[in-house]
């Protein structure tokens, strides 16, 4: 996946939502991907409602991948500040593609706790060197079989494990640290 993670004005300070706005982009693309790359695979997807909380699975783990990355890297009042950002990017995304899709809705409640019931899960499980844990990656994949089950589509737990889940966390890592690395050289704001 090809993703733009360089601003062009490098020595302009570059605010915490810049910043998150840009990685949200990135994770919402990367989370994109993947579901489209499952469904280049043979996936079935009953629908485009499906195919979103697919996407909005992808996304949600991302994020909390996120939060472990720039957890060494920024301290705790901006790091709070930039993934609470991201969320709020995230939320806004999925809400604007549901309304596009299916017309003016409640759509923002229950992705919200969606992100909630997941980030609370995913805290239980271990990262290390910069990666989940397996246990984070099966968490990933049930979570999608959840959405996709049936027959239809054996082996989505082994696919996003193996495969999609490997890929969008090399993704995301890259753009995010391409984008730290620029936002830690610039001066400060």
């Amino acid at each position: 996946m090809r993703i733009k993670s360089k601003w062009h004005k490098k020595d302009k300070p570059k605010s915490l939502e810049e910043l998150a706005s840009v990685l949200g982009f990135i994770t919402w693309r990367a989370a994109q991907e993947r579901a489209d790359k499952m469904y280049a695979a043979g996936f079935n997807f009953a629908s485009q409602a499906q195919l979103l909380a697919v996407v909005g699975e992808f996304a949600i783990f991302l994020l909390q991948l996120a939060d472990r990355l720039v957890h060494e890297r920024m301290e705790e009042v901006q790091r709070q500040q930039l993934v609470g950002a991201l969320a709020q990017h995230l939320v806004r995304t999925m809400v604007d593609n549901l309304t596009e899709d299916f017309g003016p809705g409640e759509y923002r409640d229950g992705f919200v706790d969606k992100i909630n019931q997941r980030l609370d899960a995913y805290a239980e499980f271990g990262f290390a060197d910069g990666q989940p844990s397996y246990q984070a990656l099966r968490y990933l994949g049930q979570s999608i079989d959840e959405v996709m089950g049936g027959t239809a589509n054996k082996w989505v737990i082994e696919q996003v494990v193996d495969i999609e889940a490997p890929e969008a966390v090399k993704n995301l890592k890259k753009g995010l640290n391409d984008l730290l690395t620029q936002w830690e050289a610039a001066p400060a704001a």
